[in-house]
């Protein structure tokens, strides 16, 4: 079964080969008479294609740019979950050898920051359990319990890419 990207990848190449051999029959073909008025309908015409090409180019760009920004998250998606608790634990307990991790982290900042992506909570904050936001870590929370968030989540807009982590009681009896 053929997934929605696949399928408008399928009908964007469709449209480009439709669109390529209207250019070529455009571009190539000769009017038999000289008018004026013809070979303006024709420079119309090769205008309106290029135009066209050069939107759909544009559209599959920002596809690929979303296709890159989605695999590359998948990638990133360990180092991003762990990443503001690492955090949070060095500021809590600065003893820890994490503190000095940190600073090698900054550069996700900003990559999210450039994509846009915002952190669902963060690390230890109480929060209502709310099923669309959050992944618990026990089936008997119930939407709108007080939760903690143990390990952030992250969205795109409406996205949710990765739901946060949350449960009753923060670790180790660290008060909240």
């Amino acid at each position: 079964m053929l997934e929605p990207l696949d399928i408008s990848l399928l009908i964007a190449i469709l449209f480009l080969a439709v669109l390529g051999v209207i250019s070529y029959l455009v571009f190539t073909w000769k009017p038999e008479t000289d008018s004026p008025k013809e070979h303006q309908e024709i420079e119309e015409l090769q205008q309106e294609c290029l135009r066209l090409q050069q939107e759909l180019a544009a559209k599959s760009n920002g596809s690929d740019l979303q296709d890159f920004k989605v695999e590359t998250f998948q990638q990133l998606q360990n180092l991003l979950v762990n990443y503001p608790t690492v955090c949070k634990m060095a500021e809590v307990k600065p003893n820890l050898p994490a503190k000095y991790l940190t600073v090698l982290f900054k550069s996700l900042d900003q990559l999210l920051s450039n994509w846009n992506y915002q952190a669902i909570g963060q690390p230890w904050q109480e929060v209502e359990y709310d099923p669309k936001l959050h992944q618990p870590d026990s089936e008997e929370i119930e939407p709108g319990d007080k939760v903690y968030i143990r390990f952030v989540g992250y969205r795109d807009g409406e996205n949710i890419l990765y739901p946060a982590k949350v449960s009753r009681d923060l670790p180790g009896g660290i008060k909240g």
